[in-house]
Parts: structure tokens; sequence; C-alpha cells
């Protein structure tokens, strides 16, 4: 089977016009930025648009010409701040026209479909937030050590 290749430059306006006309779209995920939650090269994501946003919320964003997925952790009217579950200290700061849709449903390796809201979910994330001071070391860990992989996720 061919695998289509799509630059984000092309792809991403797309995406953003099909969840602005209600659909749900589904798309690969590359990257670090949101590991232990989202294993890029491996997860797919099925993205929903949405009329509010909250806390907790994995949405996907347009910030300065980059598309972007990463969490809310931060929200404040209209203004959000956001950063990758996986990232130590960046954030990136946006209103609700930068976000173009929400993260409904993770499917692990392509195939398990997981809530990334459920209860299990959100208490997995606290406990990552909780391990913060740690993160540098076990995300190392984690990159470093494929064999430790099958365990944590």
């Amino acid at each position: 089977m061919k695998k289509l290749v799509l630059k984000n430059e092309e792809m991403f306006p797309e995406v953003s016009k099909m969840l602005e006309d209600g659909h749900k779209v589904t798309i690969p995920v590359k990257g670090v930025s949101m590991l232990p939650t989202i294993v890029g090269e491996r997860d797919l994501v099925v993205l929903e648009a949405s009329q509010s946003y909250k806390k907790d919320d994995i949405v996907l964003f347009c910030l300065g010409g980059r598309w972007i997925l990463h969490r809310v952790i931060k929200a404040d009217g209209d203004h959000f701040v956001i950063r990758g579950d996986g990232v130590l200290k960046n954030v990136e700061k946006c209103t609700p026209a930068h976000i173009k849709g929400r993260v409904e449903t993770i499917l692990r390796k392509g195939k398990t479909a997981v809530n990334p809201y459920s209860t299990w979910q959100l208490l997995k994330l606290r406990i990552w937030n909780l391990l913060r001071p740690l993160r540098r070391y076990l995300l190392f860990i984690y990159r470093h050590l494929p064999w430790i992989r099958k365990y944590l996720t």
C-alpha cells in the first residue's frame, strides 16, 4: 500500500475546512510533544469542531503559520494557554480563532479507540503533571529505551 505524504501547508487548511463544515477528521500525528499521551508516527487522532474549549482539551490550532496539537492548560475567557504533555517549559497563548478543532478520540496504533477525557485518562494526566520535576528524565528513558515503551503505553 502506498502512503500519501502531504505538506502541512497543503493538508491542514483542508482539515480546517472539513471541521468547519461539521465533519470529523482523522489525522496521523508526528512529533514527541504530546508524549506519553499521544505517540507520533504511531497514533491517529479523530478531530471534531467545537463551540467552546476548556482546560484539558487537546486541540489543533494554527499559530504563526504552524499547526500544533497540544493540550489546553489554562482557559481564561477568550484566551488559552496551551502546552504539549511532553513539553517541559514552553507554552503557547492563543484565542478561540486560532483553534480549529478538538481531539475526540485517540486511535492507539491506528486501531484501539481511547477517550482522552475519560476518568482513567484524566487521572493519568494528573499523575503526569505531578511528576513535572521528573519529566525530563522520564521522557529521556521513554525515548531512548524502546523496550520499556510497551509497559508505559
